[in-house]
């Protein structure tokens, strides 16, 4: 590799799903027990089990990191080891053992408070007191917290909070209103969110709300628990129970609407029953000045990762931008580095053992290479991270990085002070990421030939020179056999029409190839390049004086005194030297007479995309064969395969797949259509999106572009064309732009694909 790779970092809590089932409100208080001993416990999710599909939906869009059952049961058992990637070597199931955490908890926090000197935040920190036998216990519980009663296993959290801080009591009478001031200060749940960040979700669904339903029904309580998990603030109101709960209800909406003066706050009323069109779903609470807006709280839709999407809290927003130390031992890069400003006092060594996240986020400098730290976002490929990425038995985790690319989250001890991670082959990861839809993949010879092609171009961006309809003519106008003058070069290059004496060149006289001293480049700048990257070899052609037959003679090989190539006759070559051309002859992997089995639109089209994708081009391999090992799919060979990382902003998958069939001048026929299109089909939408490219140095024919059109339907857009208009221009699009207007650009995927509806398909 080139050079060392670029290291982020972040530190977060690890994220627990609470797997419950049986609709267990008991097993439901445990867990906000448990949690409010966490630091970060306020945001780990509940996942109820008697909803296999809602549960499924839960893990996948909290991206958990750990299920743990509340109480292990057959049925959590079960659930969890249908999520092996998710698998955590633990010795208990329970959390807590010889009054000891695995998990951060909240004495971090509270050194946190200490270190700050937040005299604010430890003067409002409270504990509240409620009898237990209270018809309102659940509900408490999951809104303001509750230590666990201290016992072997369990420290008494209640007590050390307390004697720290001379924490006050609160109590909450059994039959009495639970009084609004309660929202001014800190309860254990709360308290376990202090210091802790998260992003904000643009959209309304993660807006303050309210939830209304009854205060002890198991559903209605975890709707309420998981809306706050994925960052909202809530407030949960029992009309039944309102002469208690009005107050505080009435007190919540009172701090929205002081929120911004003369402007109405928006909050969303979630319901986890029908909404009719009439006010009859209106609560006794002072509406006035609140723009209210319905949710209907039922079944798993709005946990399909598209409508909310839970923030992740991080012990800070900003990410640490560290210096590896870095080695290629062996041929396997690696990078190590220390962990900076981690927020744990080392000094307490009861909490050295204790476990949170180190999100890792790399990156290779320069060009894509075969090897690489880039980890896409496929959680379902812990276990290949693990293996290949930081060698930990079942620490690591895909997750989402700080720009909403892939990273991994490694989950470690507080005592860690240095982590290490490897470079893999891109090819692995291919390889085990189509296992998961059933694929099997091998190289192809084409394949191994573009990579070449590519290699022997210094990479991508030097496969820029292709752009250029003269080299592209000049490659296949000589065989391997035939040599050239440099003037015959330079007419290839200059590309002029016969019939109207136009030179074609000109519409690359302003492309970048390499650094020149201004002005415009000149086809002999481009020969030169090309000589540069040994496509060509110079040397001399002779003529052998005894069977009178020229031969081709490399210039190093070139002596007073040459031997024939063809009959073995030594003859002094200087009388031929006189007014003697350089001729030129095909070179490296250009130097077979094969056409490089396609690979030059190959590379020029894989040029163009990293150009127009930027970073977003995680990794590809040229010339891919597919076979099923369970899918619904022909035999087929995709001319490469390139990762994408999805622009979430635009609702795109995190992962992207992009196969292509790119040809010189060749027809697209009804096969490549067929078995491309079985191919996208093969990939499962929860692991990534597919698109797929044709493209061509040639221009489209009327049935090759409705062909391609039926690959879309009228919900699904998928396909992008590139003929030599758009991969000849330094952007894609420059051609196009008097009927594309402003929205000529394209940087993602979906950008390509609605661009070519415009131009293609309409």
């Amino acid at each position: 590799m080139q050079s060392a790779p670029r290291i982020w970092l972040d530190y977060r809590p690890v994220r627990i799903g609470w797997v419950i089932p049986e609709r267990d409100i008991v097993r439901l208080v445990t867990a906000a027990a448990w949690n409010s001993c966490l630091w970060g416990g306020r945001f780990n999710p509940i996942i109820p089990i008697h909803d296999a599909s809602l549960a499924d939906q839960l893990v996948k869009t909290f991206a958990v990191d750990v299920l743990i059952p509340v109480t292990g049961t057959d049925g959590t058992r079960a659930f969890i080891e249908r999520f092996p990637y998710l698998a955590h070597d633990r010795w208990r199931e329970a959390i807590f053992q010889q009054r000891k955490c695995e998990f951060a908890d909240i004495r971090h926090a509270g050194r946190r408070i200490v270190r700050h000197q937040d005299k604010r935040a430890e003067s409002a920190l409270f504990l509240p007191v409620w009898d237990q036998a209270d018809a309102l216990h659940p509900l408490l519980s999951v809104m303001l917290g509750q230590y666990p009663t201290p016992d072997n296993e369990i420290a008494d959290y209640r007590a050390g909070i307390r004697q720290a801080f001379n924490v006050p009591e609160k109590l909450i009478p059994a039959a009495g209103e639970v009084p609004k001031e309660l929202l001014d200060g800190i309860p254990p749940l709360l308290l376990s969110t202090y210091d802790i960040t998260r992003r904000r979700d643009p959209t309304g669904w993660l807006n303050p709300g309210i939830v209304l339903g009854s205060a002890v029904d198991f559903d209605d309580l975890v709707l309420f628990w998981n809306l706050r998990a994925a960052g909202a603030t809530m407030c949960f109101y029992d009309q039944a129970n309102g002469t208690r709960l009005r107050s505080i209800a009435n007190g919540f909406l009172d701090k929205l609407r002081g929120r911004a003066p003369g402007v109405p706050g928006c909050v969303v009323f979630w319901m986890r029953r029908p909404i009719g069109t009439d006010a009859s779903w209106k609560p006794d609470l002072d509406l006035t000045e609140i723009q209210v807006a319905l949710s209907d709280g039922r079944g798993k839709g709005i946990w399909n990762g598209l409508n909310i999407s839970p923030n992740r809290p991080q012990f800070s927003l900003w990410h640490r931008d560290v210096v590896p130390s870095y080695t290629e031992g062996d041929g396997k890069p690696s990078a190590s580095f220390a962990l900076p400003d981690r927020p744990f006092d080392d000094d307490d060594v009861q909490s050295l053992s204790q476990k949170f996240v180190v999100g890792v986020d790399a990156a290779q400098y320069g060009t894509l290479e075969e090897l690489t730290f880039e980890t896409p976002f496929v959680p379902e490929m812990n276990e290949f991270y693990r293996r290949h990425f930081c060698h930990d038995y079942d620490a690591a985790r895909a997750q989402l990085g700080s720009l909403d690319r892939g990273s991994v989250g490694i989950i470690t001890q507080i005592s860690t002070q240095r982590i290490e991670v490897n470079a893999y082959q891109s090819f692995d990861w291919l390889t085990q990421f189509f296992s998961l839809c059933n694929l099997t993949t091998e190289r192809s010879e084409p394949g191994l030939r573009c990579k070449r092609l590519i290699s022997q171009f210094g990479g991508l961006q030097g496969c820029r020179v292709l752009k250029i309809r003269g080299v592209r003519n000049l490659l296949r106008k000589y065989g391997v056999d035939e040599s050239f003058t440099r003037t015959g070069a330079i007419e290839a290059i200059r590309d002029v029409d016969p019939t109207t004496g136009a030179e074609g060149f000109d519409a690359f006289k302003r492309l970048h190839i390499e650094y020149r001293r201004g002005g415009d480049l000149k086809p002999d700048d481009v020969l030169k390049y090309l000589l540069a990257r040994h496509v060509f070899r110079v040397g001399l052609e002779l003529t052998c004086p005894n069977c009178e037959l020229q031969s081709w003679i490399h210039l190093d090989d070139v002596r007073t005194k040459s031997t024939c190539l063809y009959c073995d006759h030594i003859y002094d070559v200087t009388h031929q030297l006189k007014d003697r051309d350089w001729r030129y002859r095909r070179s490296g992997i250009f130097g077979r007479n094969d056409n490089q089995l396609g690979g030059v639109p190959v590379a020029l089209t894989l040029q163009q995309l990293d150009t127009s994708l930027h970073d977003r081009l995680i990794m590809y391999s040229p010339a891919v064969n597919f076979r099923s090992a369970g899918a619904d799919l022909e035999p087929c060979e995709s001319d490469f395969v390139a990762v994408v990382s999805g622009a979430l902003g635009i609702s795109e998958s995190p992962v992207q797949l992009l196969f292509s069939e790119a040809k010189t001048g060749g027809p697209i026929n009804e096969q490549d259509i067929r078995k491309l299109g079985q191919l996208a089909n093969a990939i499962p939408e929860h692991l990534a999106q597919s698109f797929i490219l044709f493209s061509k140095t040639d221009i489209f024919s009327a049935d090759e572009v409705s062909l391609a059109r039926t690959l879309n339907s009228e919900h699904r857009r998928r396909v992008i064309l590139w003929s030599r208009e758009e991969l000849e221009p330094y952007y894609p699009y420059e051609r196009a732009k008097d009927r594309l207007g402003e929205h000529c650009y394209a940087s993602t995927l979906t950008d390509m694909v609605n661009i070519t509806q415009r131009l293609w398909f309409t």
